[in-house]
């Protein structure tokens, strides 16, 4: 358990000092992570942590450039307490009760989306997902060809990741994930646009939805 907690807050300690998460958020990764190392082991939080880390660079690149254009993340990138329970929240839950399809479909959801949002602010052809027309790169529930393979190849990394270490089923994961971060340019599209929803309750409901569907194929 000391192994747990020692490289959970070396783990947080890094994102905090790097502005990858602020200090209160470092400390809601902590918890989160010390709680699915504790229960499942190394690997579960291996790709967690691989998230995290590729998440970050997808953030972090050509952030200049998204500022001239608009669409940065606030806080330079410096990602909340409540981007965190967006995105962690789901992958925790579904650790607990000791699925890794649906906690595999969750994290895969979160990095087809935070790769899709991150690159494909780049796209010149935008559409709103609902009605297809024309909009500007960063709107709500906006897609492009580039968002669009973005996100594909975000679901394969994290598919293929809970393939070699957890033997599950990388089809199984990758469609929950690319199908969750569908949902999530849906509901952003929707809902939070209409300003009924969070941009992090639309990444919890992305992730849970991501999860549940990659658990009920394997029933099927």
């Amino acid at each position: 358990m000391l192994q747990v907690f020692a490289g959970c807050f070396l783990l947080a300690l890094v994102t905090w000092k790097l502005d990858a998460l602020s200090a209160y958020a470092s400390v809601t990764a902590f918890v989160i992570g010390s709680l699915i190392w504790a229960l499942n082991g190394v690997y579960w939080i291996s790709i967690l942590v691989s998230f995290l880390v590729i998440g970050y660079a997808g953030t972090k690149w050509r952030f200049e450039n998204k500022k001239d254009i608009g669409t940065e993340e606030e806080n330079n990138g410096t990602r909340g307490v409540k981007n965190i329970l967006g995105n962690g929240t789901s992958p925790a839950f579904f650790a607990v009760i000791s699925s890794p399809p649906a906690f595999l479909g969750a994290i895969s959801t979160a990095m087809a989306d935070t790769l899709a949002s991150e690159i494909g602010v780049f796209s010149k052809r935008t559409r709103l997902i609902t009605t297809w027309k024309k909009v500007e790169p960063g709107t709500n529930g906006a897609v492009s060809p580039l968002g669009t393979l973005f996100s594909i190849l975000g679901a394969l990394i994290i598919s293929s990741l809970g393939y070699f270490l957890l033997n599950v089923n990388p089809i199984v994961t990758f469609i929950g994930g690319f199908v969750g971060c569908q949902i999530d340019s849906f509901l952003g599209a929707t809902l939070e646009r209409r300003g009924y929803m969070t941009k992090s309750q639309v990444n919890l409901a992305a992730t849970f939805s991501g999860g549940l569907i990659s658990f009920l194929i394997l029933l099927v």
